[in-house]
């Protein structure tokens, strides 16, 4: 069984279809971490770089938007809905990118949205390995010394 790679940050209560999608996600290994509040999320996101944030447009104690700073330093997405007669999501920040206003998204599409986010980072992790290890392969190893023995050594 392949492990859960934790970088969905979910800030709030999650509608029906929402917490659907994360479960749907969690099974393909994309695991969630769940707040309640904007403060909660600061204070998760300063020892946690999650990929995606989830958030409501309104928060009990602030706005999903707020997170657009944060969440851009992070380089990941952010990801604010609308709650109409289904959830509609803006998304705010892309990769770091501020894109509020560009698009809307609804519950049709927006699951694998989330999850082409999600993809891009494991490619780019995976990139970032495999150019890691190539480096390597040129790096001379370092070589031991030779040990000598005393005067009995013959």
């Amino acid at each position: 069984m392949a492990a859960t790679s934790l970088q969905i940050l979910m800030v709030g209560n999650p509608c029906e279809q929402t917490a659907a999608m994360l479960f749907r996600l969690a099974t393909r290994g994309w695991g969630a971490r769940h707040v309640d509040t904007l403060a909660e999320a600061r204070q998760v996101m300063e020892t946690f770089r999650f990929a995606v944030a989830l958030a409501p447009e309104n928060l009990p104690d602030g706005r999903g938007y707020d997170l657009a700073a944060k969440v851009a330093r992070q380089l990941g997405s952010l990801y604010v809905g609308i709650p109409l007669s289904e959830t509609l999501w803006l998304p705010v920040v892309e990769r770091g990118a501020l894109v509020l206003g560009q698009r809307a998204l609804n519950a049709n599409v927006f699951e694998n949205e989330v999850e082409f986010a999600l993809s891009l980072l494991r490619d780019e992790a995976r990139d970032a390995e495999n150019r890691g290890s190539e480096a390597l392969k040129g790096t001379p190893q370092p070589v031991s010394s030779v040990r000598r023995g005393g005067a009995k050594a013959a």
